[in-house]
């Protein structure tokens, strides 16, 4: 093991560059082309990381351009799964410092759109085991590196690769906090289909259900009175523009991001005091907690229920559709979910599900937990325990499986922000934990 720690340290410049280089592919989701379907940067990324690893020794596998795998075989039938994503996020290159794609170092920082979400990490783990094996490590599992491509919208990857290839046999996903995230809430994404807003007034507002928008619009025919120095208005030849900013965040965290939704819905219910839309928007979906909603849960395994407002779109004839994310504790599950919804929206407003997905809750007593745990408190010299999170990862599509990092505890949290970044120290830091708990889990 010392060994392996000493080869992993001096190739931590060549794991740099190496995540430079795929930071640099622009991985958002885009059109599908022939094999592939989540579009050609997506598995050009794929491409790349794959021949990556095949240079180090290691045996690879593309599903399709859905996903891939890179084997580092062992002596027996078991197998160690290390699921993540190459995929990222929609990045908006005029609220970042520097460009999302560049990969650019600054005061120890790599900034750029995936750093940490999630080819840092994935990158750390593909090089950890490259200095496994260099050492002369024998597994008894084989060490399974599995590269999800659409993470961030629906995980149709995992279904599809999963569908083709056995599911590990114990897996970590580093893909959320340390030490150990063996909790996670339920997601439930769906539309709001709801009235017409007044006539000559349109909203738009984020790209994504589970990122809190940071620019919301309105956009209206007549002028109207909105007394806020939060709003921006502009005349055009057509009529208004009115302009509200946020921040950006992380839809299972809301309350950490600032929607930009909230301000304008506020005003436009108080000049439009009858429009049935507005109302339920401004009483009951802009309420982060869901409690005007009738739908805040708790529980003391995982806390409370969040409401992400992340979406919002009319159409030509005025009808606004509202896409949301909640995350629900993890004694409760999508039935239920859907139940409060119907309850308590008017039913003339259709419920339309787009990504929904239980929630997962592994032992903290098992030896997947425990091992992971082990591996993070004496490498760290905490005393920690594992953890519930709103966050949805990888862990929750398979069996026996938990997140295990990136973000360290008390470090900024900068996934699907603007300035996204990873801290070359931390970077430095994962690896080595990657490099103990594949050993650990694989001999």
């Amino acid at each position: 093991m010392e060994n392996a720690k000493k080869i992993l340290d001096e190739q931590f410049d060549e794991l740099v560059c190496s995540l430079q280089n795929v930071i640099r592919f622009n991985t958002e989701k885009s059109d599908p082309a022939p094999n592939a379907p989540f579009g050609t940067n997506v598995k050009q990324c794929l491409d790349y990381v794959l021949n990556w690893a095949k240079s180090f020794g290691f045996a690879t596998y593309d599903c399709d351009g859905y996903a891939g795998h890179a084997d580092f075989a062992g002596t027996g039938k078991e197998v160690l799964g290390i699921l993540g994503h190459l995929d990222v996020v929609p990045a908006k290159q005029e609220e970042w410092r520097y460009p999302p794609y560049s990969a650019e170092i600054h005061d120890g920082k790599l900034f750029g759109r995936g750093a940490m979400d999630d080819k840092g990490p994935m990158i750390a783990c593909l090089y950890a085991t490259k200095a496994l094996k260099e050492a002369g490590f024998v597994p008894s599992k084989t060490v399974r590196l599995i590269f999800g491509c659409d993470e961030e919208s629906g995980m149709q990857c995992v279904e599809h690769y999963f569908s083709q290839m056995p599911y590990p046999t114990v897996a970590f996903s580093p893909d959320g906090d340390f030490p150990v995230i063996n909790r996670e809430k339920g997601i439930y994404q769906f539309d709001v289909v709801c009235g017409k807003l007044p006539h000559g007034v349109k909203i738009t507002a984020g790209d994504r259900a589970n990122v809190v928008p940071s620019l919301c619009t309105v956009t209206t025919v007549e002028p109207l009175t909105l007394k806020s120095p939060k709003v921006a208005c502009e005349k055009t030849s057509d009529g208004y523009i009115y302009t509200a900013t946020g921040k950006a965040a992380h839809g299972s965290t809301p309350d950490e991001g600032v929607n930009a939704t909230h301000v304008l819905i506020e005003l436009l219910d108080d000049i439009y005091r009858d429009n049935e839309t507005l109302r339920f928007l401004e009483h009951s979906v802009r309420d982060t907690t869901g409690k005007k909603w009738g739908i805040a849960l708790c529980d003391k395994e995982s806390g409370s229920l969040t409401c992400n407002l992340g979406v919002l779109r009319t159409s030509d004839d005025g009808t606004l559709t509202a896409t949301i994310d909640i995350r629900f504790p993890v004694t409760y599950n999508c039935k239920q979910i859907y139940e409060l919804l119907r309850a308590n929206t008017p039913k003339q407003f259709a419920i339309v599900e787009r990504h929904v997905s239980e929630p997962l809750h592994v032992p903290s007593d098992s030896n997947l937990v425990t091992t992971l745990m082990d591996v993070y408190n004496s490498q760290m010299h905490t005393n920690l325990q594992p953890l519930a999170i709103g966050g949805g990862t990888y862990s929750r599509c398979l069996p026996n499986c938990v997140a295990f990092g990136p973000l360290f505890p008390h470090e900024e949290q900068t996934i699907h922000m603007p300035n996204e970044l990873i801290m070359l120290k931390n970077l430095r830091a994962m690896a080595q934990l990657y490099l103990e708990a594949i050993y650990r889990l694989a001999k």
